[in-house]
């Protein structure tokens, strides 16, 4: 049954994002439904991998020198310019990781979409956010400054969009009619 699920997230994923390939829109599919809560739906996940990565485990905001970097890096060896002080945010999820080795742990799928799931409960529960999903959003998205001017670039408007176009559809077949008795 669980195979079932990931697999028709993973179909309308697919339709949603026609140039991801079917077994990566299914592998995120699965990470995202293993990670999902009450509070927050595999749609709602996918919906920030989309905007923040599309979907690129590689992902990476950093800092070298001072400079922010961002895009994907592909190599398991820090940057030689790797401000170790300064934050780290990896993986499709772009979720936040304490050194080097947390960042590239992010790449596995599991891993980005559990961080992800968690971080935006924590947001849910920030006393800020008042359990408002547009609001966690903005947190996640743009930190605190999202959280308390709920302002962040249409961060969530864009996240919720993806989420919505990846919700099922309601059946769209006619009412089975009833048959008059002779």
């Amino acid at each position: 049954m669980i195979v079932l699920r990931h697999l028709e997230l993973a179909l309308r994923l697919q339709a949603a994002v026609p140039w991801l390939p079917p077994e990566v829109a299914y592998d995120h599919a699965a990470a995202a439904t293993a990670a999902e809560t009450d509070q927050v739906p595999a749609e709602l996940l996918l919906g920030i991998a989309f905007v923040e990565s599309r979907f690129d485990p590689t992902a990476v905001s950093r800092v070298e020198g001072h400079t922010r970097k961002t895009g994907s890096y592909r190599t398991t060896d820090a940057p030689a310019q790797l401000d170790r002080r300064a934050s780290l945010f990896c993986g499709p999820l772009q979720t936040y990781a304490g050194s080097w080795s947390a960042c590239v742990r992010m790449r596995e799928l599991s891993t980005a979409y559990a961080a992800g799931a968690g971080e935006l409960r924590q947001w849910l529960h920030d006393p800020r956010v008042h359990g408002s999903t547009v609001r966690a959003l903005a947190g996640h998205g743009c930190g605190n400054f999202g959280v308390t001017t709920g302002r962040c670039n249409g961060y969530p408007e864009r996240v919720l969009d993806m989420a919505r176009r990846l919700r099922p559809t309601p059946s769209r077949e006619p009412a089975p009619r009833a048959v008059a008795s002779s």
